[in-house]
């Protein structure tokens, strides 16, 4: 299921929230707990019930481990360790990365085995990640897993089950467990709902808005001119930025509703002087768990500068290729870790380049190996990196042709005007404009905001017809 269908928004949500609070009448806080792990198992086998198994196979697996290593010795713990990491990287691996790795024996040694062409377990890449956090964390003696359904709630609540953010089983299980969360906030209930709409509309109406025109872009590659190019570019940096911090928004809002507090994971990275600060703002909870699950246990910055620099290209090829099987994730995995690298050594030179300069190079940076992440194939984005140096036209008002959805016929001309406009405005507000948090961090309930809200909300409604999948899905 996802956030932004009606399924979700007019059955699914209201009946697990409402039963939810309504069971706090009686004494028990499991059998509150209970209620949302079901309902989270709901949420997730919707689509598909095959995903079910899996998952309940990866949470039996962890918590078995889990439970192990807190009654052995230190040489047996390690070993049930290694014995859990193995357990999970063979479960992902599996799913998500067999066929990728055929692929690539096929190619290299001229064989011809038989791909599995298997279906990516929803949010397996989410859920694989934080039971390995947790089993680290378990093992170096930080977190211990209280009951099963606890760890099978830190593993499941629907609002970051599939995308994140990742969060730590010290962070989610205390506010579960804190008696006064288990009564209706009617603050929390207002502010949440305010949070999750902006993020809807941040979906709905801006990311599946730009989906379109980033989609007929990259889908017509060699017959872009320079400006084309650059729109397409333009429009999947900004429709990838709407569409997953939408969904971060969603999360943090359905959580809030019911008085648990998740960590942020977007804070305006488009605003980021550099490449190190856009991986401060941007999927926060991941580049905090790559600096602590990998960065770090290989050597951080402690061994030197050319260890540094090595641990910094390695652990953002491990960030690459997390996000998908495929040579165009382990490339702009490779990017940034290099682009990490020379922000060090351009450090190193003591000299300042101006703010606004800085924060232009840094968001062309970063817009430059979004195509890398978009393309279908490395063709493809070489193809589109050529059209920006070598262009075959200007293309300025080949712009509109981004446009058609199938639907509309507008002039050609008119359609350049909606999307460079379009453009223009957006590039504004994630410049310029306060984001998400910082507005939700003034929150007053008044007939400004219910009247915000509303409008809000009704618009994404009305555009809900036409929803994609969140981008992250995929990963």
């Amino acid at each position: 299921m996802i956030f932004a269908s009606y399924e979700f928004i007019f059955l699914f949500f209201p009946m697990v929230i409402i039963t939810y609070f309504l069971l706090s009448n009686y004494n028990s806080i499991k059998l509150q707990h209970c209620f949302l792990v079901l309902a989270s198992f709901v949420f997730y086998a919707w689509f598909n019930i095959s995903y079910l198994w899996i998952i309940l196979f990866s949470i039996f697996g962890n918590y078995f481990v889990s439970i192990l290593m807190i009654k052995e010795g230190d040489i047996q713990r390690k070993f049930l360790f290694i014995i859990g990491i193995l357990f999970n990287v063979i479960l992902l691996g599996y799913f998500k990365y067999y066929d990728f790795f055929i692929e690539n024996v096929n190619y290299l040694f001229k064989e011809d085995y038989l791909l599995k062409n298997l279906i990516l377990p929803l949010g397996i890449s989410f859920f694989t990640f934080q039971q390995i956090s947790f089993l680290l964390s378990s093992y170096r003696g930080e977190e211990k897993v209280s009951n099963f359904i606890d760890y099978c709630l830190f593993v499941t609540f629907f609002p970051q089950l599939v995308a994140g953010p990742i969060v730590k089983y010290s962070e989610m299980i205390p506010q579960f467990q804190d008696p006064s969360r288990r009564y209706v906030n009617w603050d929390n209930l207002a502010k949440g709902l305010f949070i999750f709409v902006i993020g809807l509309f941040k979906k709905i109406v801006i990311a599946d808005t730009l989906a379109v025109w980033a989609n007929n872009g990259f889908d017509n590659m060699g017959e872009m001119g320079f400006f084309t190019t650059v729109a397409t570019i333009l429009t999947y940096t900004l429709q990838i930025y709407f569409d997953f911090s939408g969904y971060s928004d969603m999360a943090i809002g359905l959580a809030k509703m019911f008085n648990i507090d998740l960590p942020i994971n977007f804070f305006s990275p488009y605003k980021s002087k550099s490449i190190s600060d856009f991986w401060r703002r941007w999927h926060i909870t991941l580049g905090k768990s790559l600096f602590e699950y990998i960065y770090k246990p290989l050597g951080g910055s402690r061994k030197g500068g050319a260890k540094t620099y090595r641990n910094l290209l390695l652990t953002f090829l491990v960030s690459g290729l997390w996000h998908g099987a495929s040579w165009l994730f382990i490339l702009w995995g490779l990017f940034h870790g290099l682009g990490l690298v020379v922000h060090r050594l351009w450090n190193k030179t003591g000299m300042v380049i101006n703010q606004s300069i800085s924060v232009l190079i840094t968001f062309l940076f970063v817009s430059l190996t979004w195509v890398l992440f978009r393309a279908e194939t490395v063709d493809n984005a070489l193809r589109i990196y050529k059209s920006l140096i070598t262009p075959s036209s200007l293309g300025l008002l080949e712009i509109g042709l981004l446009y058609y959805d199938g639907l509309m016929n507008l002039p050609t001309i008119f359609c350049t005007g909606i999307i460079l406009f379009t453009l223009v405005i957006l590039l504004i507000v994630v410049f310029k404009a306060p984001n998400t948090i910082e507005i939700a961090e003034k929150f007053n309930l008044n007939n400004q905001t219910v009247y915000l809200t509303a409008v809000l909300f009704f618009i994404s409604v009305i555009c809900l017809s036409r929803v994609s999948a969140f981008i992250y899905f995929n990963f």
